[in-house]
């Protein structure tokens, strides 16, 4: 429990031992696949197992693919964990359903994306084109972050209870940390993000942090250039609280945002607590400073892991 004052404080050596105990036992109990041909409904097979993964598709996936996209989710699912450093009380190992795609299928049902998790944290469908693409890793470490914070979340996962900027600045953060770690090569969405960063107005910026849904959605449907423009944004702010708010480790207390959430706190006190200013006044200064580098995205962008990128 962080103190009401939101003040920062160290982690007890003792939460970041038992943590990482956990986390080597997660991959050590990893259970051996278990092929089989076990009817998951009239088109789906489960393909195999890992762990709490249970790997199902309604296509045609080969046994080996099976293991390569099962292997690579650990390893993503893995890096999130250590880096968010969930409390212990939160059962991050309940069964995952993990849904795999024909590219044919995900380009025509849902089109432009290569994953996308569920609310609840149940299941995460992907295109077979993560078996083709390392970019693909950090899609895996991005959505199965949300997977982690739905199950931080509980039963609010559901209810709106945290904004989608700061929903998609925690996953698209933790996608690009694994990219970084993984050193992959292809920054393309990256340099994406860079200029979305520096088109975004201060009255923009206000529009998405405070109105949210309504912001990208037109006749109760998601407009995908404003969906864009909000997850940009969410990343800005992810950013603007590690460099302008002087806290390097924003993205380690998102995750206490989420815990305090799913313990029935707002979403606004939670984020007093934990970062120790109100989110309304990180919202009027980021609108400040989006206005006053509108003319400016070198400065706006400085020191940010995107400052490289325009």
């Amino acid at each position: 429990m962080l103190p009401d004052d939101g003040q920062r404080v160290a982690r007890p050596r003792s939460m970041i031992v038992s943590s990482r105990h956990f986390r080597c036992l997660l991959v050590l109990i990893a259970l051996p696949f278990l092929l089989g041909a076990k009817s998951n409904g009239a088109k789906e097979q489960v393909i195999c197992r890992e762990g709490f993964l249970e790997i199902v598709s309604p296509d045609q996936l080969g046994v080996d693919d099976c293991k390569q996209v099962a292997k690579m989710t650990m390893a993503a699912w893995n890096f999130d964990l250590k880096q968010m450093e969930w409390n212990r009380s939160i059962n991050m190992n309940n069964p995952l359903t993990l849904r795999v795609i024909s590219i044919e299928s995900m380009r025509t049902r849902h089109r432009g994306v290569l994953a996308f998790a569920m609310a609840g944290g149940n299941l995460l469908v992907v295109s077979t084109a993560v078996l083709r693409d390392s970019f693909a890793n950090g899609t895996l470490a991005h959505e199965l972050g949300h997977i982690q914070a739905y199950r931080a979340l509980g039963e609010f996962s559901k209810k709106g209870s945290v904004p989608h900027y700061f929903l998609e600045g925690h996953g698209l953060s933790m996608g690009r940390s694994y990219r970084d770690h993984l050193r992959v090569a292809n920054h393309r969405y990256d340099i994406s993000m860079a200029k979305a960063f520096a088109k975004l107005s201060g009255n923009e910026a206000k529009i998405i942090l405070t109105t949210d849904e309504n912001y990208y959605k037109k006749d109760g449907k998601k407009d995908p250039k404003k969906n864009f423009r909000m997850e940009a944004m969410g990343v800005f702010f992810v950013e603007y609280l590690r460099v302008r708010s002087g806290i390097p480790d924003a993205i380690y207390r998102m995750g206490r945002v989420f815990e305090l959430v799913g313990r029935g706190r707002t979403y606004e006190s939670a984020f007093k607590q934990t970062y120790g200013v109100s989110v309304n006044q990180v919202i009027s200064e980021i609108t400040a400073f989006m206005a006053r580098t509108q003319s400016d995205p070198a400065e706006r962008l400085r020191k940010t892991r995107y400052e490289r990128l325009l």
